[in-house]
């Protein structure tokens, strides 16, 4: 492999601090929503129906759709974006040479098979690196665009996102009227033609999809505490049935946009710290004033119609709710560093966020361990796994601690950075004069 002599990786000195603390929070909520996949039903994205607050599942999914569901990976997305300039702005002439993408690419085809790694060795099908990685061959040519392209871009598809969610819920909605009109003229004995009786078929399928039957359920269970050649079959059929998708495009669509606005709150200074504190509150303020208002309202659609498809309305305001929620993150998160007030948990987050490549991937190694090795998965309730998500939490900060001590980066991004830049970083720290 061919050395790139203008290129080096970023030494430790050079990492911007704010980065890797917003990367490290962003990986512990990233947790919050796998560790439900991992440890439970895959398909089941909502405690059992109907809701209610008798079941403390349900607390606990409120809690998760207000303040961590989409806006946690938004989070780790933009911090994508970010880091991207960090590599291809490093070129020569300082806008990204020849070198730089080189790097940049490679990196890329990396996380491609990182992400393949993820959902066969590793059987956590809900990776988000293979997504990564496609959408990031999508953003070279817009580096060295000004901020305020990039915002522009970035809501430009989110637009796009939001009228096709609103198109197909609505589209959905209307077939489910249908539907409960055909099913209530069933009923009444009255004969339906034979389209007619075709798309009762379909409603009937999609109020089963809402709830986990019994034949499902029994079905993965049997699968994800059988044998291990069962479970990987599993794993990588559950993945191919998103990454060979169209759902695929949604998701890479969804990544660019976010990764733009990165590349844009990046370049002025947002994720790097350098506003000024009341910036910061504000941004805290506007986000989560919006983000909550815009969840909250989606919650309690979603939570007095039981999830039904004619809560469509719902769906439409996603992208803007966890946008919001994830500007909020940012804001919080850096009025308290900018406040010095985070202490040692700001310490442990940073250090978790410096090596996030090695704690995620991590992640889904402790897990396959916890819930397949020692047999957990299935016997854990909402409060349960995220008692074991808060575990992990834990180990990986003082693992995270205890390694950066003797080295410069974690295991797994010192092997993408050998393999990205052609020759090996200087992985052990230098001892003090």
């Amino acid at each position: 492999m061919t050395a790139l002599p203008s290129m080096t990786s970023v030494s430790p000195s050079q990492r911007l601090e704010s980065l890797d603390l917003l990367r490290g929070f962003a990986l512990c909520g990233i947790l919050l929503v796998n560790i439900m996949m991992m440890g439970g039903f895959w398909g089941q994205y909502h405690p059992d129906l109907p809701p209610t607050l008798a079941n403390p599942d349900w607390s606990a999914w409120i809690i998760q759709h207000l303040f961590v569901q989409g806006s946690m990976r938004g989070l780790f997305t933009l911090l994508f974006g970010a880091g991207m300039l960090l590599i291809t702005l490093r070129g020569e002439d300082g806008r990204g040479t020849i070198q730089a993408a080189d790097v940049y690419f490679r990196r890329c085809m990396a996380l491609l098979a990182l992400g393949v790694f993820n959902a066969t060795i590793l059987l956590f099908p809900g990776d988000i690196l293979y997504v990564y990685g496609l959408s990031g061959f999508l953003l070279f040519v817009f580096r060295t665009a000004r901020p305020r392209t990039l915002i522009a871009l970035s809501a430009a598809l989110l637009l796009l996102l939001t009228v096709e969610s609103t198109v197909v819920g609505a589209y959905q909605a209307m077939e489910a009227r249908q539907g409960a009109d055909l099913a209530s003229q069933a009923e009444t004995g009255a004969a339906l033609s034979p389209a007619d009786a075709e798309a009762l078929k379909a409603y009937v399928r999609a109020q089963e999809a809402q709830s986990l039957s019994p034949e499902t359920a029994v079905e993965e269970t049997a699968v994800r505490t059988g044998s291990a050649l069962g479970l990987l079959k599993w794993s990588v059929r559950t993945w191919l049935d998103y990454a060979a998708s169209s759902y695929t495009i949604t998701l890479v669509i969804e990544s660019v946009a976010f990764m733009l606005l990165g590349m844009a709150l990046f370049k002025l200074g947002v994720l790097g710290g350098a506003r000024s504190l009341g910036f910061y509150l504000a941004l805290a303020g506007g986000g989560y004033a919006l983000g909550l208002a815009v969840n909250g309202g989606q919650a309690v659609m979603l939570w007095n119609s039981q999830f039904s498809s004619e809560s469509w309305a719902a769906q439409t305001s996603y992208e803007l709710g966890r946008c919001a929620m994830t500007l909020g993150h940012v804001g919080l998160l850096l009025s308290l560093w900018k406040m010095n007030m985070l202490g040692f948990v700001g310490r442990a987050l940073r250090s978790l966020g410096r090596m996030a490549l090695t704690n995620y991937l991590g992640q889904s190694a402790i897990a396959g361990l916890l819930f397949y090795g020692l047999g957990l998965w299935g016997r854990l309730d909402w409060w349960g796994l995220w008692g074991v998500a808060a575990a992990i939490w834990v180990v990986q900060m003082i693992f995270s601690a205890l390694w950066l001590r003797a080295f410069n980066m974690g295991p797994l991004e010192w092997a993408l950075r050998w393999f990205a830049y052609g020759r090996p970083s200087p992985l052990r720290r230098a001892k003090a004069a």
